[in-house]
């Protein structure tokens, strides 16, 4: 499996100082980061381009939000595409869904995103929190409604397995129920099932293992470490989880 960083993880560094931060990213050993917020969107595309090529990071992919992306679809698909971007994420207000009609319109929001995002040579997918699991209508999870009823033409789903444990689900099923269109998924560790913190990958209860099996089967091409609330410093968290990773799977 391919691996890559979501930059959210060290975005306290990010904030400060984002070319120091890029390269610290590099010379802890990764060659492809995920965005989240600046400097994508922030920094003029052609210059974040020309900097990621200089450090020699591949930009796989970046999230953002899904009121931006509706209200300004080519904006943000042409500064993708100008970046190097090959996917864009995003994740609809699921507070906001009391039906199914109302699960059913984002559907359609989504899937005219993803067919806008392929007008750019791009792929749009779905990031998850635990709220589309938890939230049920008629005894079905938003998230698996919102599987059903897009194209896998159209959009990818991303599956952040920290969050799918935390709603209490296996997050091995489902990446497997998404094979062919889980083409990126967010490895994130839990310490405990009781205080359910986060953790560095690796170090946590979530069967990593198991996970990247179920990744290869479904497909994915990118595995994207993420830690929303390092316990150490952040540099130092992705450098944990990326050992972590070589050490016991086969890592490009």
């Amino acid at each position: 499996m391919k691996v890559a960083l979501q930059l959210y993880t060290v975005r306290d560094k990010m904030a400060r100082d984002y070319l120091s931060t890029l390269r610290g990213v590099r010379d802890v050993g990764y060659r492809a980061v995920e965005f989240a917020g600046h400097p994508f969107g922030t920094v003029e595309a052609g210059e974040l381009r020309d900097v990621l090529k200089r450090l020699g990071l591949k930009p796989v992919s970046a999230h953002v939000g899904f009121n931006l992306i509706e209200s300004q679809p080519d904006m943000v698909f042409c500064y993708a595409k100008e970046v190097g971007l090959e996917y864009i994420v995003s994740e609809p207000d699921v507070r906001a869904i009391k039906s199914l009609e109302d699960c059913l319109k984002v559907a359609e929001k989504m899937e005219a995103m993803g067919g806008k995002a392929r007008e750019y040579g791009l792929k749009f997918g779905m990031h998850n929190h635990a709220i589309e699991f938890e939230k049920k209508i008629g005894g079905d999870t938003v998230y698996s409604i919102l599987v059903e009823n897009t194209s896998p033409s159209l959009v990818f789903f991303q599956p952040d397995v920290y969050w799918v444990f935390y709603a209490g689900y296996d997050p091995c099923d489902v990446i497997r129920s998404l094979k062919g269109r889980c083409d990126l998924v967010h490895l994130k560790d839990m310490k405990d099932e009781v205080s359910k913190d986060m953790v560095e990958l690796g170090r946590g209860v979530i069967d990593m293992r198991a996970v990247i099996d179920a990744c290869n089967e479904a497909g994915t091409e990118w595995g994207i470490v993420e830690n929303d609330r390092p316990t150490m410093d952040s540099i130092e968290s992705v450098r944990v989880a990326l050992e972590y990773l070589k050490r016991n799977f086969r890592v490009e």
